[in-house]
C-alpha cells in the first residue's frame, strides 16, 4: 500500500516495482502483481486498463487504511482478551505522558460525539 500511495496517481505493476527498487526494496514483477491483485480483491485498490497494462490506485487514504487495520486487530483483542488488553494499554500509556494526554483527548472527543447523537 505504501508503494501505491507514494505514486500519488494510478500506477502500473512495473511502475510500482520500479519505485520500490529505487527505494531499495527489490520485488519481482510477478510478486508485485500478485500482491496488487490481492489488495484489489480485498477492496483496498482499484484496477483499470492503462494501455496493455493495468493501473492500480488506492481506494482509501493511508490514515483510513491504518484505522481499518488497527480497528480490526483491536476488535478481535477486545472480543477475546478485553481485560488483558485494557490492562496492557493502561500500563503502556502510564509510562508515556504525551501518549496518555493524547489518549485522554481522543477519549473525551469520542464521549462528546456520542453525547451529540
Amino acid at each position: 500500500m505504501d508503494a501505491v500511495w507514494s505514486m500519488n496517481a494510478p500506477a502500473t505493476v512495473g511502475e510500482i516495482a520500479e519505485g520500490l527498487e529505487r527505494a531499495g526494496q527489490h520485488i519481482h514483477y510477478s510478486s508485485a502483481k500478485t500482491i496488487l491483485n490481492t489488495l484489489t480483491k480485498k477492496g483496498y485498490l482499484t484496477k483499470h486498463a492503462a494501455g496493455k497494462a493495468n493501473a492500480f490506485a488506492a481506494v482509501i487514504s493511508r490514515d483510513e487504511f491504518e484505522q481499518q487495520v488497527v480497528g480490526g486487530v483491536l476488535s478481535g483483542l477486545m472480543r477475546n482478551y478485553r481485560n488483558p488488553l485494557i490492562a496492557s494499554l493502561a500500563q503502556t500509556l502510564a509510562g508515556d505522558q504525551a501518549s496518555l494526554d493524547e489518549f485522554e483527548r481522543l477519549l473525551a472527543e469520542q464521549r462528546g460525539s456520542k453525547g451529540a447523537h
